[in-house]
């Protein structure tokens, strides 16, 4: 008797505890969802995590064709990694994955793109509908590894973990031992040590094989969760959205007796009293890999259901990340949504790169081609990063960092930061070529018009060939009417190419030993330098500075 009371204590205990965690997690998740929106996330990419969004992203631009998509260098190029991460205030591997994808995708029509900014202003407008959304969207968490799309094909491709059979046998042996605790306690001890020992041996050989099957039905199983406590409110786009998901969610009827043991040691965010019991019950008995087994033989019916579902808590959850990159972007200088009825080049005023900490604003407004010179470290490369960060994020959320943004739907293509590589045994300027090339065959290929930046073009060879090079290679891509911003250090290239670009520049000023830029953009080329001033700020032999300076008057004098 009193060995039933301290069961019952225990019992009592544990539930009341796990009511405590329960709502300790519940405070956490709503302080979270407060206190995140509107400032930029905090997270990293660490491998995993970048396998998995790469993995996700791959999928999804195998159906894509060039210029339909951000390309692999104009993503690094213009630090969308950075700004990807910046921006991922997302509440689960659902969301993230939607979120990375869609910084990509360049294929949206203008009607996408306002049917996602009304959702978007939706949900920074209504605070309520906002935080019901992301409370259970945090419901929903994160895998530990893959995704769902692809732990379901997985799961679809597999005929079986084990026979549930054996599992359940090996639990049939508890009640065995138990029996024979009663008669044969030395036995029964030794038959109990051997039982563990398979099960627990068995169950990490078998779950390593499996772990991304059971972290896809863990999802399956949060994403059911989460049907209770969705938000409805059916008289707007996102309230519309949300029901179609809770339709979706109702389809899927995957519950089998051991369902809590799968969702139990789970893809959620936290880890509780309840799933450290169901992981230990599972390393006993092997619940989870028997739900499995039976839910393997019934899934296939339930696919269309559970990939839909997943794709629109993925787009809520992006919706609910932009609408909170806005906020942040309003508090940090502006923002604004893009207006796509330009027919040819493209405005933008007071534009910035988010990732700068005191960004300087600019305007750009190119019809035609913009040459830009300048000194070293005056703003080019910074200035061309802008446009080109808010030609991709106006094409992709709807979502500009200025006050103003005007252009049509572009191919969107950089060669900024060309690098070799020994790994694929390129050149410097075997590299450069290739990523010029692939704009080149842009200009005559995509359907929409093509806006792209070059910096420094052709610095990898002689001068003589530099000037010669660029100056055609700039030429035809204006007749091919390409919307160009190319940087330069070559003066010469300026007059070359007046008659199809217009010059600006960036410019510096030096005071004694102190330099300073006002990352402001001007009319017509640079007429200063500051390279040899800069190596007598830095403390450079006297007599280098003064043949620098003699030698480049007689070059001067040379090209006059």
């Amino acid at each position: 008797m009193t060995g039933i009371i301290l069961i019952i204590i225990i019992m009592i205990l544990l539930a009341v505890n796990g009511r405590r965690l329960q709502l300790e997690e519940k405070k956490r998740a709503e302080a979270f969802v407060r206190d995140s929106f509107g400032h930029p996330s905090s997270k990293k990419l660490p491998e995993e995590r970048k396998k998995r969004l790469q993995v996700s992203l791959d999928d999804f631009l195998s159906g894509k064709n060039p210029g339909e998509y951000i390309d692999e260098l104009t993503w690094s190029d213009t630090g969308m990694e950075d700004i990807f991460l910046q921006m991922d205030n997302c509440f689960s591997s659902a969301g993230e994955e939607y979120l990375y994808r869609q910084l990509h995708d360049l294929s949206l029509s203008k009607e996408d793109l306002l049917f996602n900014d009304s959702i978007i202003n939706e949900l920074n407008e209504d605070k309520d509908l906002r935080e019901k959304l992301s409370l259970s969207l945090y419901r929903l968490g994160f895998v530990r590894q893959g995704s769902l799309p692809g732990s379901l094909k997985k799961i679809l491709s597999q005929d079986h973990i084990l026979n549930p059979f054996f599992h359940i046998l090996c639990d049939i042996y508890y009640v065995i031992v138990a029996v024979l605790a009663f008669y044969y306690p030395l036995v029964a001890a030794l038959f109990f040590v051997l039982i563990l020992f398979v099960q627990i041996s068995s169950y990490f050989s078998i779950r390593k094989k499996a772990d991304e099957i059971l972290s896809g039905f863990s999802m399956i199983f949060n994403m059911t969760k989460i049907g209770g406590m969705l938000p409805l409110k059916k008289d707007s786009q996102a309230g519309k959205v949300i029901e179609e998901l809770s339709k979706d969610l109702k389809k899927i009827r995957l519950k089998t007796v051991f369902s809590a043991f799968l969702a139990g040691t789970g893809s959620g965010q936290s880890a509780g009293i309840f799933s450290l019991i169901f992981t230990y019950l599972n390393l006993l008995f092997h619940f989870d890999l028997i739900a499995a087994e039976f839910l393997l033989r019934k899934i296939g019916s339930q696919k269309d259901a559970i990939y839909s579902a997943y794709e629109k808590c993925g787009f809520l959850d992006m919706c609910l990340s932009v609408s909170s990159y806005r906020v942040f972007l309003e508090k940090k200088c502006a923002f604004t949504r893009p207006d796509f009825s330009f027919e040819t080049g493209i405005v933008i005023k007071n534009g910035y790169n988010p990732l700068l900490n005191e960004p300087v604003p600019n305007d750009a407004s190119n019809s035609e081609g913009i040459l830009i010179t300048g000194s070293n470290a005056s703003g080019k490369s910074t200035y061309m990063r802008m446009i080109a960060v808010n030609a991709i994020l106006a094409q992709t959320i709807s979502t500009c960092p200025a006050s103003f943004y005007g252009a049509p739907l572009f191919s969107i293509y950089s060669s900024i930061a060309v690098s070799d590589s020994i790994l694929k045994g390129e050149s410097y300027f075997m590299a450069e070529i290739n990523s010029l090339k692939r704009i080149v065959d842009a200009s005559v290929r995509d359907k929409r018009p093509v806006i792209c930046f070059i910096d420094e073009i052709f610095k990898g060879t002689n001068t003589s060939e530099r000037i010669s090079a660029a100056m055609s290679v700039l030429k035809y891509l204006r007749e091919k009417k390409v919307i160009v911003f190319a940087a330069t250090h070559d003066l010469e290239l300026t007059q070359l190419v007046a008659g199809y670009y217009k010059n600006v520049h960036f410019s510096e000023q030096i005071e004694g030993n102190d330099i300073s830029f006002n990352y402001r953009l001007m009319e017509g080329p640079s007429k200063s330098r500051n390279a040899i001033a800069l190596l007598k700020m830095k403390g450079f032999p006297e007599n280098v500075i003064l043949e620098s300076e003699k030698m480049c008057s007689v070059l001067d004098d040379s090209d006059a």
